[in-house]
């Protein structure tokens, strides 16, 4: 296929062609989603470390040529590509290193190579001393760098609590579709730490929408800057809300807050451009508990018995 010369209107570049990697993960896969249905033509990149890939084979960001070869025929990137966790990578320091940080770099060169038009990549709003948020930190430096001395169009957004339907309930530990399962089972809804940390929900739907529409837009360029909800709440009313409106009759129990995450380290958003989000927080989390609750029970139970060792 012939590469698209991007045509400039009214302050948006139109392209024929993306690439979104880490399509098969929850993000990845939301935006693969919003862009075909805006008419773009959608590349997938799915990698073996998000779960459910469908690839055959899956690719791998820390391939060379096969980041090159993805590339080379499309206008723009989302690179989405990475391995979660926080206290599960404490243990895979060297295996978060390479595909967070060298896979990115990757991306980047195979980018600056085949010219093409803008590069996104998702950052995190809060700088806790874990694998994952060093490794983050990482590529954006990188990214920012090949933006200043290479002249790369990037963008790079910090995303707020991205919540909603599909997102993976395991093995990485997310709170709101855990916290759901345990809510739909009436199990105490766990909360780690003292429940006071502030949350700014934002919807999948709003965040994807938000990424596409601030990457096509011309007068940005790689300063971070944020998408998310404005509105903030603690952890223990997110609890208290999804206990509700599951109907769970059990309570909210604390923890112990798990290694890796510094709750004395907690990030504002940014002042300046922030896409808003529209979605409401009470309807995005009964869209959220109606997702979970339509589930096969044996994807429940599965999750379930990797979290507790058995199901309840």
């Amino acid at each position: 296929m012939k590469r698209s010369e991007g045509k400039r209107n009214e302050g948006h570049i139109t392209l024929a062609r993306a690439l979104v990697t880490g399509a098969a993960g929850f993000l990845g896969g939301a935006l693969a989603r919003f862009l075909r249905d805006t008419h773009l033509a959608v590349d997938r990149f799915d990698c073996a470390y998000d779960q459910d890939a469908n690839a055959s084979p899956p690719q791998s960001v820390l391939d060379p040529a096969a980041v090159d070869s993805a590339v080379k025929n499309v206008d723009l990137v989302f690179h989405l590509a990475g391995i979660l966790g926080t206290t599960a990578l404490l243990s895979r320091n060297a295996e978060a290193i390479d595909i967070n940080i060298k896979g990115t770099v990757n991306v980047l060169d195979a980018c600056l190579c085949h010219r093409v038009h803008a590069l996104f990549y998702p950052t995190k709003p809060n700088e806790w001393l874990n694998t994952y948020s060093i490794t983050k930190k990482a590529a954006e430096g990188f990214i920012q760098m090949y933006a200043r001395l290479y002249g790369l169009n990037a963008r790079i957004l910090r995303l707020f609590n991205v919540y909603g339907p599909g997102q993976r309930i395991y093995p990485v530990r997310k709170a709101v579709p855990v916290m759901v399962i345990q809510g739909l089972y009436s199990m105490d809804i766990e909360v780690y730490g003292n429940g006071e940390q502030p949350v700014f929900l934002t919807y999948v739907d709003d965040v994807v929408r938000n990424i596409a529409l601030y990457t096509l837009d011309q007068k940005y360029d790689a300063t971070i800057r944020d998408t998310g909800n404005s509105i903030q709440m603690s952890v223990n009313e997110m609890a208290g809300m999804i206990r509700r409106l599951t109907k769970s009759k059990a309570g909210i129990r604390h923890l112990p807050m798990r290694a890796g995450e510094d709750v004395g380290k907690i990030i504002e958003p940014l002042p300046g451009p922030t896409a808003a989000a529209t979605t409401p927080i009470e309807s995005g989390m009964s869209a959220t508990v109606e997702h979970y609750a339509k589930l096969p029970p044996e994807r429940l139970t599965q999750a379930l018995k990797f979290y507790y060792g058995t199901a309840q």
